[in-house]
Formats: C-alpha cells, structure tokens, sequence
C-alpha cells in the first residue's frame, strides 16, 4: 500500500476499523505517529442523550454551547452513507451503516508537492465492523496528515482545537491520529460517555455559504466556520516547505451534522431550564423549555379550578370556584364547582303524574317515565279504590280482582302478577301488572279482553314493578267509554311468540259493588285535642299534644286535654278483612271501616263491648278475639279488654 493511496482513501471516509488482521495493523503503524498538544484549544461536549432503542446509539450528543447533533443517518446530511442498499430506508441491523458522524470537518491543503489533511470528528461505528447490536461504539477523533514532508522534520497544526506538534517518519509522512472512546457498549454500558473527553468541542457549524436547514453544515461545498473555543476557525500548518509564518486555510469541506431539537424530549440539557416532554404552551414549561412567568395560568381549562405556574415549571393550584359548570350528566341540575369538582343535583324527572315512574339514565339518556300502579286520587267522590293503570288514575264503583286461569304465570321474579277489572260508572279498565318481559314483552299486540258486553284488543307496554332500585317489567292496560254491571265476567287472554316460542296467560273474575266510599271524620268533630283516634275508614287521627299541667284524658275524657282523674285505658284493635272482594267489615261503636283485601286498626275504651259486621248483610267466618267456629255468622260481638286482633272471611 503506498502512502498516496492511504492518503487519498482516509481523506474520503475516515478509518474506523481498529480490530483488524494484525498484519494490516501492523503495515498501518509505521504511517502513525501521535501529535503532542502543546496548547489545547477546547471545551468538553457537555454531555448526550438517551439510547436509541432502534440502533443502539445515543439518540444526540450536546456540545457547551447547547448545540446538539443526533447520528446522520441520511444521503441529505451524509451523501456518503456507506449503508448497504441506499435506495431502501435506513433500517437496523439489515441496511445500517457501519459508520456514521455526529460531526465531521475536514481541511485539506496543497503546498508545493505536499498534500496536507486535517480531520475532527465525532463518529459512531462497530467495535469488529460488521453491525451487531452490543458491539456500538462512539469516539471522538483529530487527525493531522501531510503528505511529502521533510523526512523526521516536525510540523506545527493551528486548528480550531488548539496547537498540535508532529513528527514525519522517514520517508516524510505526517499520520497522527487520536482516536478516544473506542470501547464497545457491550464490554462497558457507559462506553458512550468516554468520546465526551475527546478534543471535538464546541462543535463546528458553517458560517458562509449558510448551511442547509436543520444542518451545521453542507458535505459538498467549502465554507468558513465558526465554534472555536479560542476563535480559531481555521488550520494553520508550519515547518520545512511551508512559506514562513506558515499555510493556513479557513474553508472547510464534508462538514457533517444534523442538528437534533432536544427541546420537548423529556431530558434536561444545556440550556434549558425544564423539559417536560412536549413543545405546548401554558404548562408552565415553554415550547422553548423555559420557565413561563409566574401566575400564568397552566393546566387544561376547568371552569372549577385556578391554577398558575409557580415560576419554576411547576403548575400548582391557586384555589377553588364556586362558579356553575357543567358535569356532562343529563340526570343532574343545578350542576356548580365544589372543591375542585363539577356536582349536581340529582335530576327527579318529576312529571307530575303519580301514576308515572320517573327516572333519570346516566349519563345521556336523561328521563324516562314507566307507568306504575300506585294509589291515586281520581278526584272523584263517587269512587273507591283508586288505582294507577296505563298512566292514568281511576277508581271503581264496580270492580273484580282477576285469578290466573290458564296458561303460564306471566309474573316477574318477585313481583307477582296482578289482574284487575272495574268501572267508574262511565269507563271501565281491565289491567294486568307485573309481567316478566323476557315472556312477554313491550310491543306485543296479542292481548284479548272482554268484560261483560265490552270486549277489545291490547298491546302490552313498559311498567315500573319498583321505583327504587327500578325494577322493569310489563302490562296491559285496557280503557274504553262504558259501564258494565256487576256479575259480569272480566277476562284477559295474552299471547306473545319470543323467539319462536308462544307464551300465553289466561286471567278472570266476576265484577262486584265496590263498598261505599267512606269520609273520614275530624278531631274537631269529634271535639278531640290531644292523641289518637279512629277517623272511621279504618285509619287513625293524631289530634295534638296538651300542655302540662294538662294532660290528655286527665280529666276524664278521652282524648281531651285536662286535669284530674285519666281518662279510660284504651286498647288497640287490629281486624284483617279477607274473601269477597267489594264488601267491607266494621265496628259497632264506630272506629272501623276495613275493606276486604286490606288491614285496619282503631283504638277503643277498655271493657267496650264490640260488634263487627260485613256490609250487605254477608256472613263471615270469624277467627280471633272473637270466633264463629268455623260457622259462618253475620255479626260477632265481644268485650275488648286488651290489644287483640281479629280476621273476618267475608263470604
């Protein structure tokens, strides 16, 4: 090999194989001799970035300028890239170069017949060069060459790093290489920091032409430069053959480096006082990865929270509001800031219809409204047993309680079914309650009624079993214009098909004379002011509270504030109407009125003497305080001398 050829080939792409065949190794030694700095010029790479997961190199390293340059890994940075197919992307380990710059300069010089090269580079490589993953190195090297020197002569290099002395050899060859960090990261996991001491900083950056964007420099052109520690943007060569005072060149070609924009990657380098990851505004860090001011406003908008930047990059709270917001949740209102949150008010749906279940279905849906079969008021006098069906409330002058009488029980888990038929006097309603939907579901039109003369169609539609927790099910409710009289038969016939299968229930009962309304009495018109009493429908008053020295019976009569002698002892009487729907069991004093199918309680003096009677004129099965025996009697009379209870099976 001649030293022309060495030359000319380091002088294109720098040497990186340092495990070589020995006797390359040793045919190279004879060109090297190391340089003796006699005024080092430079100040150490302030440090570098995290490991690429990708290739295994650190991902930039940055100079103490703050000047950052990740691995030039394209034709743009690099146009000769030694990657094995240059026309496929850059991919590691199959099309990866074996060697690659973080910066390159280079300065070359002819004088005379000599020929003179001077490198600095930071460079990354393979410690046996093929690319294999552990065998990653980076280093920092400064080459001085000249070619056709004074034999043994020595040789001055003035260069942006500081002053350098080297010796030719024999023949008058100048080869000083100083490579640092050529240890692989597989033999030691902090090899990547070793190139830090190297002579390469600050880095190199081209100052005329301008370099290309995102680049320090162009590799085809020459350029003059800047970055020197010690303003020496230039290399200056002295010795045999140089004029006096020396050769010296300020234009540099293959300059070599692709700046990396560390702002925003979530590491703390020179320069910045945060790095919290991104490149957004308003988080306390800036885009510029500075502190933003102090009492910034930071963080995402929340109508509910103030915060502010504390100055330092940190965005911290600086109170609470009480201001209205929104918690995107239909089935709340009134929706206001509460220590930091967004609460509201649950949303009742309220319709106003007591025959209507109301709920709320988070967090979109909003309200909804199930009929029911709750107690009602249908504001008419003439009526008792006021009930909700389809939404509506009616109550009954004429009513059947319907039994299952063929075909499946359509009831719901837990909740019974329940058949019902009555008339006002101008409508009539047949309802049936509590279906399980899975059986007999919403939409299902085969539903038959008849009542005495009226018959009809019906579909079944959605109902509340349960308000809370809402319980779903399904009912019928059937309404039309009419009355029908009593022994008349009511009847339900329900047929649905789920799934290919048909499921169907069959409901009766004979319609009867619902038992007269019942007005209760008053406190006041019974001249009552303090306890309790019967209020004659099978319910009970509260009347007052007497103010001491008074107290209620105390002077001698029931229920009325005085002083003196208590009133009589009272006892609780507790009678359960069972059997013929439409009748009514009461008392004699008057204190109850209890309808078959319902529980009643009134008070009554100890020792009173008690007649019980169902309306009509029925006969009853007496059990109890007082018992018929089994035989059916109409009356049952008997003394109360304590709580008791009685059950009256009206026949």
């Amino acid at each position: 090999m001649s030293r022309n050829n060495i030359f000319r080939g380091l002088s294109k792409r720098s040497t990186t194989r340092w495990v070589i065949a020995s006797s390359i190794l040793l045919l190279l030694a004879r060109f090297a001799a190391p340089a003796h700095a006699v005024l080092p010029c430079t100040t150490p790479l302030f440090g570098l970035g995290p490991v690429d997961p990708v290739h295994g190199f650190p991902q930039y390293y940055q100079d103490s300028t703050g000047l950052a340059l990740q691995p030039c890994l394209d034709l743009v940075c690099d146009p000769a890239l030694p990657v094995p197919d240059p026309t496929l992307p850059v991919s590691f380990p199959n099309n990866f170069p074996d060697e690659f710059f973080y910066s390159r300069v280079i300065n070359t010089m002819t004088v005379g017949t000599m020929k003179v090269l001077y490198v600095a580079a930071l460079e990354g490589s393979f410690a046996n060069g093929a690319v294999v993953a552990g065998d990653q190195v980076v280093f920092a090297r400064l080459r001085f060459r000249i070619l056709g020197a004074t034999p043994n002569a020595t040789y001055t290099f003035t260069h942006p790093y500081g002053v350098d002395v080297v010796q030719a050899d024999g023949v008058g060859f100048v080869n000083s290489t100083t490579d640092v960090g050529i240890v692989p990261i597989g033999l030691l996991p902090t090899a990547f920091q070793l190139a830090i001491g190297g002579r390469v900083g600050p880095f190199m950056t081209a100052v005329a032409p301008p370099p290309p964007a995102g680049l320090v420099g162009n590799p085809a052109v020459d350029q003059t430069v800047t970055g020197s520690a010690c303003n020496q943007n230039f290399v200056r060569v002295e010795g045999p053959g140089f004029p006096v005072g020396g050769q010296q060149n300020n234009l540099f070609s293959t300059i070599i480096g692709r700046i990396a924009h560390i702002c925003g990657n979530g590491v703390l380098d020179l320069g910045e006082q945060c790095d919290d990851g991104n490149l957004v505004a308003g988080d306390c860090c800036s885009p510029t990865c500075t502190f933003e001011p102090l009492g910034q406003p930071c963080g995402a908008p929340d109508v509910c929270v103030n915060n502010a930047c504390n100055g330092a990059g940190t965005c911290a709270l600086v109170n609470f509001t009480t201001a209205p917001c929104s918690d995107a949740n239909v089935c709340t209102v009134a929706d206001t800031c509460t220590l930091g949150a967004c609460v509201g008010a649950p949303n009742t749906c309220d319709d106003a219809n007591v025959c209507t279940t109301d709920f709320c279905t988070p967090p979109a849906v909003g309200c909804g409204h199930l009929n029911n079969a709750l107690a009602c008021n249908d504001g008419n006098a003439t009526t008792t047993g006021d009930s909700c069906s389809g939404g509506g409330c009616m109550g009954a002058v004429r009513r059947a309680t319907l039994a299952l009488v063929g075909g499946e029980n359509p009831s719901l888990p837990g909740f019974p079914a329940v058949g019902d038929a009555r008339t006002d006097g101008t409508r009539t309603r047949v309802s049936l309650i509590n279906m399980d939907p899975a059986r007999f579901p919403a939409g299902c039109t085969g539903a038959t009624i008849t009542v005495g003369g009226i018959s009809g169609t019906a579909t079944v539609t959605p109902f509340a079993a349960r308000a809370v927790p809402l319980v779903r099910a399904t009912a019928l409710n059937f309404v039309t214009n009419g009355t029908v009289a009593a022994g008349s038969t009511a009847a339900i016939r329900v047929r649905c098909t789920v799934g290919g299968v048909t499921h169907e229930t069959r409901w009766s009962g004979v319609m009867a004379n619902a038992p007269a309304p019942c007005t209760p009495t008053t406190c006041a018109a019974q001249g009552k002011n303090c306890g309790t009493i019967p209020d004659g429908c099978g319910g009970t008053l509260t009347c007052g509270v007497c103010t001491a020295p008074q107290t209620c019976g105390g002077g001698g009569v029931a229920n009325v504030c005085g002083v003196g002698a208590p009133a009589p002892a009272t006892a609780l009487l507790t009678l359960t109407a069972t059997g013929r729907a439409g009748e009514s069991v009461r008392s004699t004093p008057a204190g109850l009125n209890v309808p078959v199918g319902t529980t009643g309680s009134a008070s009554f003096a100890v020792g009173t003497s008690i007649t019980l009677s169902a309306t009509n004129g029925r006969s009853v099965i007496w059990s109890g305080v007082c018992s018929s025996g089994g035989i059916k009697t109409p009356t049952c009379t008997f003394t109360l001398n304590a709580a008791s209870s009685e059950t009256a099976n009206v026949q």
